[in-house]
């Protein structure tokens, strides 16, 4: 290029040489051009030496722009840049695997860092949330959320959806539901929302909104129809228990409470009356209501539906007020379940409060030979202490502490004295 250059101007030279030789002192020419009402004038010998230093000026400013070279400056620049982003890239790459890890503090510390590079994303500020959430720190994942939303006001549903996340495994419910509440508006039919939403309301035991959420769960099929009659189950159970607990029963009106359960049990499916701890439930309100009748009849309809050794127990256990109807009825039910344990041990109860001592220990004493139990054992130690057997009260009673599992260890005791019993 530079030979090529030296050449141009050697030839160059040699040209106006030559015309200076041939005539140009003598008459150099003359040019006018004329447009519009400029002129511009001057001679053949000027203009051609005024080209002539305008071409070796810009070939000299191509030379030197090809010696600096600026596009190598810009390459340098550029590479400069891409290490910045690398680095900061490998702070985020870095914080993510300590993040995987568990280590909270280092993939915190890393994650915060790769935010100040401008290829940073939010994944940045929701990792390092979530990483200072396993730290403890409140205040700080707090922040970091908040931070996000400000910078990337496009991901504030993914963002609040995870505040909400890390609220409800903080234990601050109300602020959970708050956010979840203004996300539902936004995404009516978000799964992983709706799943969180439930199990909030269940943990708050919030069921008057557990019940509406309920028919969206179910279109949503975030919950199977056996998950969907569980809270079904349980806000019935609820309803009932809140409907004993009003004012009312503070007043003494246990009878007009009484009847609003009813009323609400009447209009309950089928199955719940035949359900062992639906009815179990419904009878002990009516109990505590001294609605002892009442209670009592709710059992003897579903165990003459649906038989239940749960309720059957529970029919002996309590004293409804009415001992000789319950064990006329309960000596109906033996007919057909002549080897049921759970109805002898219910027979024994309701013989002994109609103080029927021979029949309740022959009932207790089958119900031991069917299937022992330590509830069977202790009801016969009882009575047959009070009748005076002694001798084999402590034998049921060694049973029915072997039954309990609470037998006692071989320890050396002091001489018996004189007089006192030997256990």
């Amino acid at each position: 290029m530079i030979k090529l250059y030296l050449f141009s101007l050697l030839v160059i030279v040699l040209a106006l040489l030559v015309s200076l030789y041939l005539g140009f002192p003598g008459d150099p020419g003359y040019l006018l051009i004329a447009f519009g009402n400029y002129t511009f004038e001057t001679s053949l010998f000027a203009l051609l030496a005024a080209i002539t230093v305008i071409y070796l000026l810009v070939k000299l400013l191509l030379i030197l722009f090809h010696w600096l070279n600026p596009w190598q400056l810009v390459r340098a620049g550029r590479s400069y840049n891409q290490q910045r982003k690398a680095k900061s890239r490998s702070n985020t790459v870095e914080g993510l695997l300590y993040f995987t890890r568990g280590n909270w503090e280092s993939a915190y510390n890393l994650l915060i860092t790769g935010t100040k590079d401008p290829d940073a994303s939010v994944v940045n500020y929701l990792a390092a949330a979530f990483a200072a959430h396993q730290r403890g720190d409140k205040d700080t994942w707090i922040g970091n959320l908040e931070k996000a939303e400000q910078e990337y006001p496009l991901a504030r549903s993914t963002i609040n959806s995870l505040k909400a996340q890390l609220l409800f495994k903080s234990d601050q419910l109300e602020q959970c539901v708050a956010v979840l509440q203004d996300l539902k508006t936004n995404s009516l039919n978000d799964s992983s929302l709706l799943q969180l939403l439930k199990e909030v309301y269940l943990k708050l035991e919030d069921w008057q909104q557990m019940e509406k959420l309920l028919p969206v769960l179910s279109k949503n099929k975030v919950i199977d129809e056996e998950e969907a009659e569980r809270i079904r189950v349980r806000i019935f159970m609820e309803d009932l228990y809140a409907i004993s607990a009003t004012d009312q029963r503070e007043k003494n009106n246990s009878a007009e409470v009484a009847a609003q359960l009813e009323k609400v049990w009447k209009k309950s499916p089928a199955s719940y009356k035949q359900d062992e701890r639906i009815v179990r439930h419904y009878a002990d309100l009516l109990f505590k209501l001294e609605q002892k009748e009442l209670a009592a009849k709710a059992i003897e309809a579903a165990l003459a539906k649906s038989w239940s050794d749960a309720l059957i127990a529970r029919y002996g256990e309590l004293d409804f007020g009415n001992s000789q109807k319950q064990l006329l009825q309960a000596e109906n039910w033996l007919q057909g379940r002549p080897g049921n344990p759970q109805l002898l041990l219910a027979l024994g109860r309701l013989a002994m409060r109609n103080e029927l001592w021979g029949k309740a220990r022959e009932y207790f004493e089958t119900s031991t030979n069917i299937e022992p139990s330590a509830e069977a054992y202790g009801e016969l130690a009882r009575l047959l202490r009070h009748l005076g057997e002694q001798q084999a009260s402590d034998a049921n009673q060694q049973k029915f502490i072997q039954s309990l599992g609470a037998e006692l260890p071989e320890l050396p005791l002091p001489t018996l004295v004189k007089g006192s019993l030997e256990f």
